[in-house]
């Protein structure tokens, strides 16, 4: 059994550097951290490595398929996304809200599952590794590696800055998801 813990970036501003409350919010995260791991992991996104080093590693490996979600096949759903969010709804909820834009979150959870996988598979058997990902990413891995609703694992809310999943990996397969939140 190996486990991978994902966690989400922490707050940035536009330049993508971490807001003072976004520092703040990983320095609160990283006492919920088991620290040491045993291997650390990134996005290739600037706020996933800076994430990471507030939690006081420097020397993570960048794992292109835990990046964030590609924007582009989602822009022709804005308008009913912004809809849904001006009616209350969260960013990651309202994408899961619209059909047209499950299938996607759904091959961009397998592309993630896939970048977990192979993190644990580099492994040894009993070993953990941290990696930093984004919202919209590790909620669809979660949703396409357990068959489960967004709804059923995450509640009506996406993870917030600095929170995440725990992933068990056993025979080479994703056998459990633990939702990882933070206390407000």
């Amino acid at each position: 059994m190996r486990t991978v813990e994902l966690r989400r970036h922490a707050e940035r501003d536009g330049d993508e550097d971490l807001t003072p409350r976004g520092l703040a919010q990983a320095l609160r995260a990283r006492e919920t951290l088991a620290l040491p791991y045993d291997a650390y992991h990134v996005s290739p996104a600037k706020r996933a490595r800076l994430t990471m080093a507030a939690f006081g590693i420097e020397d993570a490996t960048v794992e292109e398929r835990i990046a964030p979600r590609p924007k582009p096949p989602f822009a022709r759903f804005g308008s009913r996304h912004k809809e849904l969010m001006a009616a209350g709804m969260d960013h990651v909820s309202a994408w899961f809200a619209i059909p047209g834009c499950v299938p996607m979150l759904l091959e961009n959870g397998r592309t993630a599952l896939a970048g977990v996988l192979a993190i644990a598979a580099k492994l040894p058997d009993g070993a953990r590794a941290l990696a930093v990902s984004h919202g919209g990413t590790i909620e669809p891995l979660a949703v396409a590696a357990t068959g489960r609703s967004f709804e059923d694992l995450f509640g009506r809310r996406e993870l917030g800055y600095c929170e995440g999943i725990r992933a068990t990996v056993r025979d080479g397969s994703l056998r459990d998801v633990e939702v990882v939140r933070l206390r407000r």
